[in-house]
């Protein structure tokens, strides 16, 4: 099981996308954080090793915490045996060089939520007063590129920035990064034209991946890897998908449990509440959540893409639809879109035998089998 802690309900910035609620001071108190990191110590070992993240509103507006949490979790595998890895998604408006080597001592693993040139994080991304955070989480990436050279870039493509798509993919690639993860505003209101540039910023983004591969350099674009991956594979395996609060619980600074991070919100507990740290999970919620997730739509389960489809995010789904079993249009056109451009892509490298990508993402027993 994967521990995802909400350190605080508080951010510098005033996203317009983001799910996490109105920002308040309201941080988690260290016997929350305690106990959350207990409920992990206390299940049994797992492979691969959980992971324990840190997420808000900001996470490092509460360095403190962060760095009893990572002193507790280290105390807790030396009694227990039982590894783990660190993650932290950050603005990154509170790094510097010295934060970001201190990341680095503690191993760990930062992703920077950035949306790309100036036009497409003002968009978006702006502080409170409307002024630009550009410049400042441009300086972040820099500062973390130093310490960890394969920084990963999480960017929410929304309305608002798809006209920059382009421009911010090369704003990437130019800046070193290898792992970029372009993560869809699903609940926005797309109209023909911007569903066109999001499909012209998505070829941009494959052109660039292919061009990657061949100057030697492997690059990530998350809905580009795994669609490759799930072709390969044959599809998404059942570790691979969300088992909503089976192998991830996010936990509310109040202590609340929730099966996903999206979940978590305001923290009203209206919906997903699956326990607190002080009670523990209810086995019964638990198993009633993994139950109403199971996809049921007849579209889907007649489609031939179903395998490689995420329709199993069962946050988007109850948003969108106000099911967890059910997926929206918008979602559907993605991962269409995706696969298509994905397939293409792939097809092309594996024909040329492009050196990168056949190490990449294939065996050496595998090299000699086709792109079908």
């Amino acid at each position: 099981m994967d521990l995802i802690l909400h350190l605080t309900h508080d951010c510098q910035l005033a996203c317009t996308y983001c799910y996490g609620g109105h920002k308040r001071a309201s941080a988690m108190s260290w016997d929350v954080a305690r106990r959350a990191i207990d409920l992990l110590f206390d299940k049994p070992p797992t492979e691969p090793a959980a992971q324990i993240g840190f997420f808000g509103g900001e996470p490092l507006l509460e360095l403190p915490l962060l760095g009893q949490c990572i002193a507790y979790a280290e105390t807790r595998r030396a009694e227990t045996g039982k590894p783990f890895r660190l993650a932290i998604t950050t603005n990154g408006l509170a790094v510097n060089d010295a934060l970001a080597g201190w990341l680095e001592s503690k191993a760990v693993e930062p992703t920077l939520s950035f949306d790309g040139v100036q036009e497409a994080q003002d968009a978006c991304r702006r502080f409170p007063a409307g002024e630009s955070s550009f410049a400042d989480t441009r300086r972040a990436m820099t500062a973390m590129q130093r310490h960890f050279p394969d920084l990963a870039v999480c960017a929410v493509v929304s309305p608002e920035n798809v006209q920059d798509l382009p421009a911010s993919i090369d704003f990437f690639v130019e800046s070193g990064i290898r792992a970029l993860f372009l993560n869809p505003n699903f609940f926005a209101q797309w109209d023909d034209e911007q569903l066109a540039l999001w499909r012209r910023g998505y070829e941009h983004a494959a052109r660039r991946f292919e061009n990657e591969f061949r100057s030697g350099r492997a690059f990530h674009v998350n809905f580009i890897t795994a669609k490759i991956v799930t072709h390969l594979k044959g599809g998404y395996d059942r570790s691979d998908c969300c088992d909503f609060g089976q192998k991830e619980i996010a936990v509310a600074p109040s202590g609340n449990i929730y099966p996903c991070q999206r979940m978590v919100g305001e923290d009203t507990a209206e919906l997903g509440l699956m326990g607190d740290v002080s009670s523990g999970l209810n086995v019964s919620t638990c198993r009633e959540l993994a139950y109403a997730r199971e996809i049921t739509g007849d579209d889907c389960l007649r489609c031939d893409l179903r395998r490689r489809c995420r329709n199993w995010c069962s946050c988007v789904n109850h948003r969108l639809t106000g099911r967890f079993d059910r997926t929206g249009a918008l979602v559907c056109l993605h991962e269409r879109m995706a696969i298509e451009i994905a397939d293409s892509v792939a097809s092309r490298l594996f024909e040329e035998k492009n050196k990168t990508f056949m190490e990449t993402f294939y065996l050496e027993e595998q090299i000699a089998s086709e792109w079908v």
